[in-house]
């Protein structure tokens, strides 16, 4: 190590920069248009401060007491204003800063000109044509979660601890992108599409709490179309609860903060145990009204296939009954035993008529009880149809 190098203290070096500042003639008597943000007055002191800013940057004022007196109009966020004064080094901070001497009231075009008036008139546009519609629901467990945030910033570690808590199964993703200034919009664009393509169940956007000007790149029009046309929900986070982007508008939720956007992304594997346990008992009460949904369905097929059986088998018998009637009425025993006979000749054919029986043929009469063998003697022909008095003709 070099004895003879010169090493300054912080105090030399933010000296020597003031001293340099004041060197500079165009900064000490300077004039500078911006919309105000972040405007505090101290009531005790009569100091005024806040931060002047473009599309692009933004710049600390100071306006201490006595010339804030004279002030003919009270400054509010979002006005167009003209700052006179300089340029110096507040040391302590090691900050710049313009120590304003004169603040010039904003005309009318100027205030239709401003960030905030842009802001409004480009959140209207996007409303009309349905940016603001995506409402899809987020998924109950997620297995893997993309992050788009600064990768050094505390927003990242604050939902990476609520992740470890409350879900630590969880894959985490972190997509790293500028979350502040001229770049940011493009590298958070940039970003979303690749969260896109790395087959994720859930995106959150996300960056800690700012001013109005470092939160201003989640307003950007082509982010917030990006997020709109994000295939993967999206949850946006970005600043504190008090804060809105056009972001916020456009994304399926918005989280106050991104540790609240880790907890509404995630469930609670504690709480899990007694979900499972609701869940089976639930399960079970169903189970059981469905069984004896069942079983009282059953009761009424046995009861009405019993009593259709019973039925059938009624009838059947009816049925039965009268083909039995029908064979009894048809039994020759039953003709037998009311007194009838059957006529057989000697070769034992039927007899039918007397036509073919001769006199002195031997017939054989068979009876309910035993059997006759007769002679024939006289024999007789029945006609069927005869004058009324006629009697049987004898042959």
């Amino acid at each position: 190590m070099s004895s003879n190098r010169f090493v300054a203290t912080v105090s030399q070096v933010n000296r020597r920069i003031a001293v340099t500042l004041k060197k500079d003639a165009e900064l000490d008597n300077l004039y500078v248009r911006g919309e105000i943000s972040n405007f505090i007055c101290h009531y005790k002191s009569g100091h005024v401060y806040f931060t002047l800013k473009d599309s692009d940057s933004s710049l600390k004022c100071v306006m201490f007491a006595p010339a804030a007196e004279k002030l003919t109009f009270l400054p509010e966020n979002g006005q167009n204003i003209i700052a006179g004064g300089k340029i110096g080094v507040y040391e302590r901070d090691g900050a710049y800063q313009l120590y304003a001497a004169t603040l010039e009231a904003p005309e009318e075009k100027q205030e239709e000109e401003s960030l905030y008036a842009s802001f409004l008139k480009l959140k209207e546009t996007l409303e009309k044509e349905g940016v603001f519609s995506n409402s899809r629901p987020l998924p109950a467990y997620p297995e893997r979660i993309c992050l788009i945030t600064a990768k050094d910033g505390a927003a990242l570690q604050d939902m990476l601890s609520v992740f470890a808590r409350r879900y630590p199964v969880l894959e985490v993703l972190l997509i790293p992108a500028l979350v502040q200034g001229a770049g940011a919009p493009a590298s958070l664009t940039k970003a979303l599409k690749a969260a896109n393509r790395e087959n994720c169940d859930l995106i959150i956007l996300a960056r800690g709490g700012g001013s109005a000007e470092d939160l201003w790149a989640f307003n950007d029009e082509g982010l917030t179309r990006a997020v709109y046309a994000s295939d993967v929900p999206v949850v946006s986070a970005v600043g504190h609860e008090t804060d809105f982007t056009l972001v916020d508008f456009a994304a399926d939720l918005r989280a106050p903060t991104p540790s609240a956007a880790a907890e509404l992304a995630t469930p609670d594997l504690s709480e899990l145990p007694l979900m499972l346990d609701n869940l089976l008992a639930d399960l079970k009460r169903r189970v059981f009204a469905v069984t004896e949904r069942k079983q009282s369905k059953l009761e009424h097929l046995e009861r009405e296939i019993s009593r259709r059986i019973k039925n059938i088998i009624s009838y059947k018998k009816q049925e039965l009954l009268a083909v039995e009637n029908v064979i009894n009425a048809l039994n020759p025993e039953r003709v037998f035993a009311r007194g009838f006979a059957a006529v057989f000749d000697k070769d034992g054919a039927a007899v039918k008529s007397s036509e073919n029986i001769k006199i002195n043929d031997e017939l054989n009469i068979r009876l309910a009880e035993g059997n006759l063998t007769v002679i024939v003697k006289e024999k007789t022909q029945r006609r069927t149809a005869r004058p009324e008095g006629t009697e049987n003709e004898k042959i």
